[in-house]
């Protein structure tokens, strides 16, 4: 099966996860053990166990309910999925250019994007964007301060802004791709003066 065919595979099996919706269990059951502290609040209405650590794929988990069929998680909620900060007020997710748009709903918006097999990552059979993928989008649709914060915690799980720009600089002309080349040209030189400034490995002598 081709990579591209791939990215379509029905979802592989998910490891057994506690994830709790409070639509699945009764009001005073939810709020007691939110009091108790026997569940904690990962999104929404959707909750894990106190003792598991929220990972990549228990975020992809939470919005799950949200992401129809063929539709990907992206922009600022996919970096969210990633990196666990900046949760999104709704989920945001894309479909394919000419594509039928999700229904609408109040807790997800859609927008179109061209999207290869590369660009995307499966988190618990939930389709997302890569991390790549994530931060040349955020560099172009944020703000640029707002981008600059974002892409330098992308950075810390392998976001290349090097290899970003070199992406970006195909699609000059296109909207909003000068700025976030500057965006890109920041984080770099932040990346260079964070790095500068880490300690130095001892000597052996």
């Amino acid at each position: 099966m081709s990579t591209a065919l791939a990215t379509y595979r029905p979802p592989a099996a998910v490891p057994s996860v506690v994830v709790v919706r409070r639509d699945s269990v009764p009001a005073s059951a939810w709020f007691g053990q939110l009091r108790d502290g026997v569940i904690r609040i990962v999104w929404g209405d959707v909750a894990i166990t106190a003792d598991c650590v929220p990972t990549p794929a228990i975020r992809a988990l939470a919005v799950a309910d949200l992401v129809p069929p063929r539709s990907v998680v992206g922009r600022s909620s996919a970096l969210w999925v990633h990196t666990g900060r900046r949760a999104p007020d709704r989920v945001e997710v894309l479909v394919a250019r000419r594509a039928r748009h999700t229904a609408p709903h109040p807790r997800r918006v859609s927008n179109e994007a061209e999207l290869t097999s590369d660009d995307v990552v499966r988190l618990a059979g939930i389709r997302v964007t890569s991390v790549q993928r994530t931060g040349t989008d955020l560099a172009r649709c944020l703000p640029a301060t707002q981008a600059v914060s974002a892409l330098s915690e992308l950075v810390a799980i392998g976001f290349d802004p090097e290899l970003a720009a070199h992406t970006l600089a195909a699609l000059r002309g296109h909207r909003n791709v000068r700025s976030a080349l500057d965006v890109l040209a920041q984080v770099r030189a932040q990346a260079r003066i964070e790095g500068s400034s880490a300690p130095l490995a001892p000597v052996m002598r």
